[in-house]
C-alpha cells in the first residue's frame, strides 16, 4: 500500500482507503458467531477470526474489513446470547460487504470463515458472485486446517477429546481474551445421541456404517451445549495453534495474490 501503514480498513480515513485500493491489495472479510461456546468461553468467537484476520493483514501487505460477528447459527439459538442470522440475511450482507469492496476496482477478496455453519452458504455466495459480478472470491476455514499428525503433537496424545464448547476454542481465547473466559465454569461434556443416531455434526447422523443429513439443534444432542473436554485447554496450547493459524494464513494470501480472480469480459 503506497504510503500507507494502516492494514484495518475501520482505521482508514476514506483518503486513506482510496489509496490502498489503489494498489488492488487483498482484502479479508473476517466472520466469526455470537454463540455459546460451553459455560466458560465468551460467546464472540467472531473476535478470533477479527484478530487474524488482521494479523494475516499485517504480515502480508492486505487489508482486514470490518468483522460480520453474526452466523448462520440457528442450531445453536436457544442458549442465552446466540445471535443467528437467517440464511438469506447471512447471504445478503456478505454479498453486500463484497459489493462495497470490489466497485472500487479491488479483486482480491478472501472470506475468514470461523463458523463451520456459514460454509455452505457462502460457497453458493462466492459461486454466484463468479457467475454474476465475473469475480472469484475465495474463503478460509481455519478450523479445518488442523490435522490429525498437528493435534496429536500439540496436545500430546492421539485423538484429543476436542469439540464444540470445549477445544480449541478454550486454548485461542485463553491466549487471546483470558480476562474473559471463565475456567471455574467449566461443564462436562453431554453428548447424547438423537433417537438412538451418533451425529458428528449437527446436520449430519449415523448408523452402523450409514450416514445422512438431519438438521438437530445443540441441545437435542448436548443439553449444556459441550461436546469437547475444555479441561485440555491452556494458554500455551493456544499460542501453539495461533501461531500455527497465521502461519498458514499467510502463505494461503501470499498464493491467493497470484490468483487471476477476474473472469475475461
Amino acid at each position: 500500500m503506497t504510503g500507507n501503514t494502516k492494514h484495518e480498513l475501520a482505521r482508514m480515513t476514506f483518503r486513506e482507503a482510496e489509496e490502498a485500493f489503489a494498489d488492488n491489495p487483498v482484502v479479508l472479510v473476517p466472520l466469526g458467531s455470537t454463540e455459546q461456546h460451553g459455560p466458560q468461553c465468551p460467546t464472540g468467537d467472531f473476535r478470533l477470526s477479527n484478530a487474524l484476520s488482521l494479523e494475516i493483514a499485517k504480515r502480508t501487505g492486505s487489508i482486514s474489513a470490518p468483522v460480520i460477528p453474526y452466523s448462520e447459527g440457528a442450531a445453536a439459538r436457544d442458549f442465552a446470547g446466540a445471535i443467528p442470522l437467517r440464511p438469506g440475511t447471512l447471504y445478503d450482507l456478505v454479498w453486500d460487504v463484497c459489493e462495497g469492496i470490489t466497485r472500487f476496482g479491488v479483486d482480491h477478496v478472501m472470506l475468514v470463515c470461523g463458523d463451520h455453519g456459514n460454509v455452505p452458504i457462502l460457497e453458493g455466495l462466492i459461486r454466484d458472485y463468479k457467475d454474476q459480478r465475473g469475480i472469484r472470491i475465495a474463503m478460509v476455514e481455519q478450523y479445518r486446517w488442523f490435522t490429525p499428525d498437528f493435534l496429536a503433537e500439540v496436545y500430546g496424545r492421539e485423538k484429543p477429546p476436542i469439540g464444540h464448547g470445549g477445544d480449541p476454542i478454550t486454548s485461542l481465547n485463553l491466549h487471546k481474551f483470558a480476562d474473559d473466559v471463565r475456567m471455574d465454569l467449566i461443564e462436562p461434556p453431554q453428548q447424547n445421541d438423537f433417537q438412538g443416531l451418533r451425529a458428528s455434526s449437527y446436520t449430519q447422523v449415523h448408523f452402523d456404517d450409514h450416514m445422512f443429513y438431519l438438521p438437530v439443534d445443540y441441545r437435542e444432542l448436548s443439553p449444556n451445549g459441550v461436546r469437547g473436554d475444555g479441561t485440555i485447554a491452556s494458554g500455551e496450547i493456544g499460542a501453539r495453534i495461533w501461531s500455527f493459524m497465521v502461519e498458514k494464513g499467510v502463505q494461503i494470501v501470499e498464493r491467493f495474490k497470484a490468483v487471476e480472480t477476474k473472469l475475461p469480459t
